[in-house]
């Protein structure tokens, strides 16, 4: 049996699509199934295509301009918008003058802008805060904050994990302290994780030695980190400083030998630059609770509050 030249057409375009839509229900199962990252690709097209990003920045560099967050003559430049945070994305700014830059953070939370802490409206640059704060929810993507060999107290298997960006120079750090280890001693199920964040100097070397002295043990780390924080250290130069550090290494047991040449290698250094890289901080303390950015120091009611409706909402899913 003979087949026409225009049979074997309609075969082969019959072929064809059936082969096309049988790729298209396997591409559409895979990406169902979590197979494949499409999401992953369409944030990041959107995020650095056209116009979604230029018109993100315009907006951004409006609200700056009416908040009265750019001074006449000084460059502000956006950095990155977006980290596939749904309604909720990080915009990271650079204020550059005179060959100075340092980094600042802007929140997108839907049509309003959240500036570390605290909600502007992006027309006017009003302060929104005393309305909106606290029903308007801050969050931040947990995965991005590197817990391989963070420092950790409190539960192993937490429900309500603090993530506190700190600086041993921070007066409401130190205050806030205190409140956090009665926390942790009334509530079993809360993991405190603390990160650097030093704003000066002498934080910044606290940070270091507290880093070389864990290199030796993390129960130093806790040590060094305890006496950091319930020392007055006002008025300290650098020389007073550093004597005081290893004074403290020697009474809690240090080698230090060991300590001085592990400051000396840049390793604690380098420890210190990875946690100020995950979160641009310009405020401390700054927490993330369960993903959630609390700006600023707490007192002990406030952390009480936060931690029984984290473990109340925990409970709540767990019962469904």
């Amino acid at each position: 049996m003979k087949v026409s030249i225009r049979e074997w057409a309609k075969l082969i375009i019959v072929a064809r699509i059936s082969i096309g839509v049988l790729t298209c229900a396997l591409l559409l199962g895979l990406i169902l199934d979590g197979q494949i990252p499409f999401n992953r690709w369409f944030n990041r097209w959107f995020d650095n295509g056209f116009p979604g990003k230029s018109i993100v920045e315009g907006r951004v560099l409006g609200f700056l301009t009416h908040a009265g967050l750019k001074p006449d003559g000084e460059k502000v430049t956006l950095q990155r918008v977006g980290d596939g945070l749904g309604d909720v994305r990080p915009v990271l700014l650079y204020k550059s003058q005179k060959g100075i830059s340092s980094p600042g953070v802007l929140f997108l939370v839907g049509p309003r802008y959240v500036l570390v802490g605290k909600l502007f409206d992006s027309e006017t640059g009003r302060d929104l805060s005393p309305e909106l704060f606290g029903r308007v929810p801050v969050l931040f993507d947990v995965k991005r904050i590197n817990m391989d060999k963070a420092h950790k107290r409190g539960s192993d298997r937490p429900k309500v994990t603090i993530v506190e960006y700190g600086d041993y120079g921070c007066g409401a750090c130190m205050k806030m302290e205190k409140d956090l280890v009665t926390l942790l001693d009334n509530y079993p199920k809360v993991q405190h994780v603390y990160k650097h964040s030093p704003l000066s100097e002498g934080g910044r070397y606290l940070a270091e030695a507290a880093e070389a002295a864990a290199e030796q043990g993390e129960k130093y780390f806790w040590e060094m980190h305890k006496s950091f924080f319930s020392t007055n250290k006002i008025g300290w130069g650098r020389e007073e400083t550093h004597r005081f550090v290893f004074r403290l290494a020697r009474q809690v047991g240090l080698d230090l030998g060991r300590f001085k040449k592990t400051l000396e290698s840049g390793e604690s250094r380098k420890r210190v630059s990875r946690d100020q890289g995950e979160f641009p901080v310009v405020e401390t303390p700054t927490l993330v609770v369960n993903g959630e950015v609390v700006v600023g120091a707490l007192g002990y009611a406030d952390l009480k509050r936060i931690v029984e409706e984290r473990l109340k909402a925990r409970s709540a899913v767990a019962g469904r």
